[in-house]
């Protein structure tokens, strides 16, 4: 973040109009640094506990779109509240964190506040928050929504038996969905995958009788 900058506006850069001063009173209130980061592949935010001479870190990357920040930052930050109020290991996302994680959201949940879309998901996404956002369909697909136009292709957007490829060169084919997944098969090493719909993946077009 730009140093001659406060906090607050620093975040509205990033967070839907009325959430930065929220978010800038927690960390009034927490010991916590804020570092918005360049994007990971891996991961969209995370939280490093401090130490005697290091303080706790939250980080989360730039190129999020609003709510998806505001989704992650809030995530980071009950992670950050467990650490702060237990200072020993706890598990991850136990009850600790979710408790946190609904208690630190709550304000957020303000009618008005976002899309409808995006609420609703959220709010009962919070009843029983899991590990990932994205793992939470209707939350990730309200989320998507407000993600700038691009060239991504999601898996659930191709037919069935269509070939993909992912950005480590494997490529594999589409199958049926299962309960929540899709059941793919790698071509590369015929082992089967299931895939979240939201996956991002590169079409290949390249005709299945071609292949191997």
């Amino acid at each position: 973040m730009n140093k001659s900058k406060t906090l607050k506006e620093a975040l509205e850069c990033y967070l839907p109009s009325g959430c930065a001063v929220l978010i800038t009173d927690w960390f009034g209130r927490h010991h916590v640094i804020l570092r918005i980061t360049k994007s990971r592949r891996s991961k969209l935010g995370d939280f490093r506990g401090g130490n005697a001479v290091k303080t706790p870190v939250i980080s989360v990357n730039h190129n999020l779109n609003q709510y998806s920040f505001l989704v992650t930052l809030l995530h980071e930050m009950a992670h950050a509240e467990v650490y702060l109020t237990s200072k020993r290991r706890m598990v991850p996302h136990g009850q600790h964190w979710k408790s946190a994680y609904q208690s630190i959201a709550l304000p957020f949940l303000t009618e008005g506040l976002l899309p409808e879309q995006v609420r609703n998901a959220f709010s009962n996404y919070l009843k029983n928050p899991s590990a990932s956002s994205t793992s939470n369909l209707p939350l990730a697909e309200a989320l998507r929504y407000y993600d700038p136009p691009g060239d991504a292709v999601l898996v659930s957007e191709l037919p069935t038996d269509a070939l993909f490829a992912l950005p480590d060169g494997r490529v594999f084919k589409r199958g049926i969905k299962l309960r929540k997944r899709y059941r793919c098969e790698c071509l590369d090493n015929k082992r089967i995958y299931l895939f979240s719909p939201l996956a991002e993946i590169i079409p290949v077009k390249t005709h299945l009788n071609n292949v191997g």
